[in-house]
């Protein structure tokens, strides 16, 4: 209790010192704005604002969705083939040393301007940790486990039901939660290369034609999107634990 009233405070000091130089500082106005101008910005323009919202939180979530189902449909592969694993598995290291944000202006090219090529980005960012944090969570199951199963002679998919996904639980939330930020980083860096609407194309018009509170406003929501998201797998996580 006593360590959320510092961050109350901490927070307090944060916005009147952003209030008080962002008004009578220009450089300050000119890079951050104020609170009180960013608050009448949101008021003129909220509903444009909320649909670019809308846009990117889209983009991020079937993103993430469809990251989470091909990494599901991958490690079953896997399981089924376990010699796939080893193939597999350094070209998914492999690919992570190309930087994935200088793909985005590909996926324009490959998808065109519209919602697909932010989708594409934003589950192509997300499917790494997904999909790594399940493998390490499949590879720390007790070999025991893995004996015991196979004397009964336990069929793949069973194991895979009872044993694979149960026990890698935590890894797979683990990754889900890093992935939901990172769905909206790659929504909104596809969407700094080429979008029609979009929270990412916000940031990138403030940066051109110098509007800070463009630019705060849709930074403030961007955070809002990332943090609901992450919230929705901690629900869910919650809501799936209280059933194994």
């Amino acid at each position: 209790m006593r360590l959320r009233s510092y961050y109350i405070i901490l927070f307090v000091i944060i916005i009147i010192a952003w209030q008080y130089f962002g008004s009578t500082n220009n450089l300050v106005k000119l890079l951050v704005s104020n609170p009180t101008d960013i608050i009448s910005y949101f008021k003129d323009n909220w509903q444009d604002l909320l649909q670019a919202t809308g846009v990117t939180f889209m983009e991020a979530i079937l993103g993430l969705i469809i990251a989470t189902s091909f990494s599901f449909i991958i490690m079953i592969i896997c399981f089924y083939f376990p010699n796939f694993f080893d193939f597999i598995m350094p070209i998914m290291v492999t690919s992570q040393i190309i930087p994935l944000i200088v793909l985005a202006p590909f996926f324009i090219l490959l998808f065109g301007i519209g919602y697909t090529s932010k989708i594409a980005m934003a589950a192509l960012i997300s499917f790494f940790p997904v999909f790594v944090n399940f493998a390490t969570g499949v590879k720390s199951i007790p070999q025991a486990i893995n004996e015991f199963s196979y004397i009964n002679n336990t069929k793949t998919w069973t194991k895979i039901k009872n044993i694979y996904f149960p026990l890698s639980y935590v890894n797979i939330f683990t990754g889900l939660r890093v992935a939901a930020t990172l769905s909206v980083i790659g929504a909104i860096v596809a969407e700094f290369t080429g979008a029609k609407i979009g929270l990412g194309k916000n940031l990138f018009i403030s940066s051109i034609r110098i509007e800070p509170e463009l630019m705060m406003s849709s930074l403030f929501l961007s955070t809002i999107v990332g943090f609901f998201i992450f919230s929705l797998v901690i629900f869910f996580e919650k809501k799936l634990f209280y059933k194994l």
